[in-house]
């Protein structure tokens, strides 16, 4: 029978101030960018990482959470204050008890379904208050059939 799929896939997606600017309640598709799509329909999504390369800022207390298309932290577990959020900092959804990534009743990992567009989409929400700077690189790591399921 062989192997069904190729291997884990890598979803890449970036949050840039100087790009995506930064509104308090503000849910930015990142999935939506030009050359980026969201992650395919049937697809398992196993993990979330997210590195700040440099560090989010805002003249009040801002936080930042992503997730998919309905859940807006999901992918993240909670807002994150942006003073967690320095430089080289790396979280992914285990870390910090993601709705999406990890059961936390029972200790272990979740891995996500996509079903549809929305679920298949990544977003940032910003909250609290407006960033004025940052750039962040999140990967979603997911395993895609090589047949219809």
């Amino acid at each position: 029978m062989g192997i069904l799929n190729n291997g884990v896939n890598v979803a890449e997606y970036v949050y840039d101030f100087d790009v995506d600017g930064g509104t308090f309640g503000t849910g930015i598709a990142l999935s939506a960018k030009n050359n980026k799509s969201a992650v395919p329909i049937g697809a398992v999504v196993c993990g979330v990482t997210a590195k700040v390369i440099t560090a989010p800022t805002s003249e009040g207390s801002a936080t930042v959470g992503w997730g998919d298309g309905s859940t807006a932290d999901g992918y993240s577990g909670t807002t994150i204050a942006i003073a967690t959020l320095v430089d080289n900092y790396v979280v992914n959804g285990w870390d910090r008890d993601a709705s999406l990534l990890w059961d936390g009743n029972n200790d272990h990992p979740i891995y996500y379904t996509v079903t549809s567009a929305a679920t298949g989409a990544f977003n940032i929400l910003i909250g609290t208050a407006d960033l004025t700077a940052g750039k962040i690189v999140f990967f979603v790591s997911y395993f895609e059939a090589a047949v219809d399921c």
